[in-house]
């Protein structure tokens, strides 16, 4: 049985959208697929720009009748609006996550914010740069120092395209571009070390082709495969410093290494940095936040642990 008419829409508005990394518009499309397929067993409905508050409330009940937890309902709603976004001339705006509760009485539910310390110690960096070193996985250790002294993320420390490198190493300053998550753009200063695996890597990379991807590779297999790198080698690293410092000490948890975690240490780092410039906390944190692009300075306390 082929695809529907909606399903084949969808697809399409995915095929061409070029906002957002590959992994987060591959994660909105199982979302925006999965919700067509409900309204057209709940309501018929066959043209996506007919798409209406009525089908995201409805969907949202479902989610919940489920069982499906609030950050997992708003990741889809961010999904549809997305998706929204690139519809032409749809028949109706949608409504905002409020509005929606309000309008239609229904209850999301409050999203857990990550409490506690990510960050890895500095003996657990060091040793799995080592590992990966040692064993020529180049790329593993390049991007775990993008993502320490740069504070990329995973996906867009994998994406580095040989156009950003040389702007960077022309400008000292590199752009992050539809890579990032949600498509944010943003600008964060080129490190020493980032300067020199640029430096390192830019004759081996051709004209417009990526650093860290080979010709016919997915960006999220790439990533996928860091990811695997870190999980299988990180209990050789760990450390009682590491462990002692991500505990949860509320409920007796700790957090494992991940890429993410690195993060955690480029922001501690650049906020002690600027408090010792003279600035504020607030107003380290707003320099902090743009350039980890989130531009919310509630964040950065996340991030401080």
């Amino acid at each position: 049985m082929g695809k529907s008419t909606i399903e084949v829409q969808v697809e399409k508005i995915f095929k061409h959208t070029r906002q957002g990394s590959y992994a987060t518009r591959d994660r909105y499309k199982d979302s925006c697929l999965m919700f067509v397929r409900f309204c057209m067993k709940n309501f018929k409905m066959q043209n996506i720009r007919n798409l209406h508050d009525k089908h995201l409330a409805a969907f949202i009940e479902y989610r919940l009748r489920e069982g499906t937890n609030p950050k997992t309902i708003k990741g889809d709603l961010a999904a549809l609006r997305y998706m929204h976004d690139q519809i032409q001339k749809p028949r109706y705006e949608i409504s905002n996550n409020k509005q929606l509760q309000e309008k239609y009485r229904i209850s999301i539910g409050q999203t857990s914010q990550v409490n506690g310390d990510r960050s890895w110690a500095k003996a657990e960096y060091e040793g799995m740069l080592q590992i990966a070193k040692k064993l020529g996985n180049r790329n593993v250790a390049d991007c775990l120092v993008l993502a320490r002294t740069m504070g990329l993320r995973v996906t867009e420390a994998a994406a580095v395209s040989r156009a950003q490198v040389e702007y960077a190493l022309r400008t000292g300053v590199y752009q992050v571009k539809g890579e990032a998550k949600n498509g944010k753009h943003r600008e964060v200063l080129l490190s020493p070390e980032g300067r020199q695996i640029f430096e390192r890597r830019l004759p081996l990379t051709d004209r417009g082709a990526r650093l860290f991807i080979q010709h016919g590779e997915k960006t999220h297999q790439v990533v996928n495969r860091m990811e695997k790198f870190v999980q299988h080698h990180r209990e050789k690293v760990l450390t009682v410093e590491g462990i002692t410092q991500r505990t949860d000490r509320r409920y007796g948890s700790d957090r494992t290494l991940t890429f993410h975690g690195l993060r955690y240490n480029y922001v501690q780092e650049r906020m002690r940095q600027e408090i010792d410039k003279g600035y504020s906390r607030d107003a380290a944190a707003s320099i902090v936040s743009q350039e980890v692009g989130h531009n919310r300075i509630d964040v950065i306390k996340i991030y401080e642990g």
